[in-house]
C-alpha cells in the first residue's frame, strides 16, 4: 500500500497501522472493533504469504462505530486490497455495504470473509462453519447421526448451525441462547433449509436434558479471556464462566490506567455469580454421557472452564484453534486468493498444503 493510501486508511481506524503495509504489494485486512488486540488472522495469513513467497501483507483494522462504511468504501476503491476477514461486531453490519453475498453467507446471515474482484466488486462469504466442522469431524466421525446441543445464536453460532444442520441428516440439533428469541429465530432459519429434529430450548432446561447429547458445541463468549468493553462504556469479564450455566457478571466503570485493579474489583463483585455458574455447570456436566464430546470455539484461554470440567469428568474435548486455522485456510484458498494461486502457476493442492502447514505452524509459534 502506498504511503498516501496508508495515511488515508489510518485516519479511519484507531490502531496504529504496521509499517509493513508500506510498499507496492497487495494487502488483506481484518475488520472489527479491536482485532489488533486479539486476532490471530494477521499472524496466520502473513505466514502463508511468506510460504508462497508473495509480496502481500495482512493487517488488522480497529474500526470505530460509525466508520465501517467509510472503511469498506476505501477497500473497494483500493486496487491493492485483495480481501480478508470480518470479526465482531461487524459480521452482520457489513452485509448491506457489500456488492454481493455468497449463498452460504446468505443462509448464515453473517460474513466473516470478503473478496475483492479485479473490477472492485466486494463479495461476502462465511468460512466459519466449514472451518469449525472440518476441525470437529476427526473427533466426531458420526456427526450426521449425533444429538447436538449448540450454545449461542450469534454470528459464529449461525455459521456453525447451518453447516452442522446441512450434515445432520439423521441427528438432532437443539439450540440454547441467553436470549431465547434469538435461538428461536435461528431454528426458524434452519427450518427453511430442511425439516428435522430441530428445536430451541431454554438455558434452564439444559440440566434436565443433558443426558440426551452426544456433542456440545459452545459458540458463546462465556469463558473467553480478557476484559470485554460494553456498548455503554462499562467493562466486564466472562473468562471464569462456563457456557453450561447462566452468567450475570458485574459491569463496572473502566479503569484504563490499571486493568489489574479493575479485575480485582470486578472479581470481588462477581464472585457469587461465578460460583453459582461453576456449580451449575459442574453438576450438569457430571450427568453428560461418558462418550459425549465437548467442543468450544473459544481458543483463548486454550482450556476454558467448560472444557476443563469436561476433561476432568472424562469427556473428549477440543478448543477453537483448529476451527480458526481451517476457516483461515478456507478463506485464503477458496475465496480471497484462488486467482493469485492460478496466476502464480501453483498447483492448488500443493498450495493448499503449504498454506495449511504455514498457518498451523504460525499458530503454534
Amino acid at each position: 500500500m502506498q504511503p498516501g493510501a496508508l495515511n488515508a486508511l489510518q485516519a479511519l481506524v484507531t490502531n496504529r497501522l504496521d509499517g509493513l503495509a508500506l510498499g507496492g504489494g497487495r494487502f488483506c485486512a481484518i475488520l472489527g472493533d479491536a482485532p489488533s488486540t486479539y486476532a490471530k488472522s494477521p499472524k496466520l495469513w502473513n505466514a502463508a504469504f511468506r510460504a508462497l513467497e508473495w509480496d502481500a501483507v495482512y493487517i488488522p483494522l480497529d474500526v470505530p462505530k460509525g466508520k465501517l462504511a467509510d472503511v469498506v468504501r476505501f477497500l473497494r476503491e483500493n486496487e491493492a486490497y485483495l480481501g480478508g476477514n470480518v470479526t465482531v461486531p461487524y459480521k452482520r453490519d457489513v452485509i448491506p455495504l457489500l456488492d454481493a453475498l455468497d449463498p452460504s453467507a446468505a443462509r448464515v446471515g453473517a460474513v466473516n470473509t470478503i473478496a475483492r474482484s479485479a473490477q472492485g466488486k466486494l463479495t461476502g462469504y462465511n468460512s466459519d462453519g466449514p472451518g469449525g466442522v472440518k476441525a470437529l469431524l476427526p473427533e466426531v466421525p458420526r456427526l450426521s447421526e449425533a444429538s447436538v446441543l449448540l450454545l449461542g445464536a450469534g454470528g459464529s453460532a449461525q455459521a456453525m448451525a447451518v453447516t452442522l444442520w446441512e450434515r445432520m441428516k439423521k441427528g438432532q440439533l437443539l439450540i440454547s441462547n441467553r436470549t431465547p428469541a434469538a435461538a428461536k429465530d435461528l431454528v426458524k432459519r434452519l427450518s427453511s433449509i430442511r425439516q428435522g429434529k430441530l428445536a430451541a430450548i431454554s438455558e434452564d432446561a439444559i440440566p434436565q436434558r443433558i443426558q440426551e447429547f452426544d456433542l456440545i458445541v459452545n459458540t458463546t463468549v462465556k469463558g473467553q479471556a480478557g476484559i470485554r468493553k460494553l456498548p455503554d462504556g462499562r467493562w466486564t469479564c466472562l473468562e471464569p464462566y462456563s457456557c453450561l450455566g447462566p452468567a450475570n457478571p458485574a459491569e463496572l466503570a473502566p479503569n484504563p490506567k490499571n486493568e489489574d485493579a479493575f479485575l480485582e474489583a470486578w472479581f470481588k463483585k462477581s464472585a457469587p455469580d461465578i460460583r453459582r455458574n461453576f456449580d451449575i455447570s459442574m453438576l450438569t456436566i457430571a450427568k453428560l454421557p461418558r462418550a459425549a464430546f465437548c467442543y468450544d470455539i473459544v481458543y483463548a484461554p486454550t482450556e476454558t472452564t467448560f472444557l476443563r470440567q469436561a476433561r476432568l469428568s472424562g469427556h473428549g474435548t477440543l478448543n477453537g484453534q483448529g476451527m480458526n486455522v481451517h476457516q483461515a485456510v478456507e478463506a485464503f484458498m477458496q475465496y480471497v486468493c484462488p486467482e493469485l494461486v492460478k496466476q502464480a502457476g501453483a498447483d492448488p493442492e500443493q498450495a493448499h498444503a503449504r498454506v495449511l502447514k504455514a498457518m498451523s505452524e504460525a499458530w503454534a509459534d
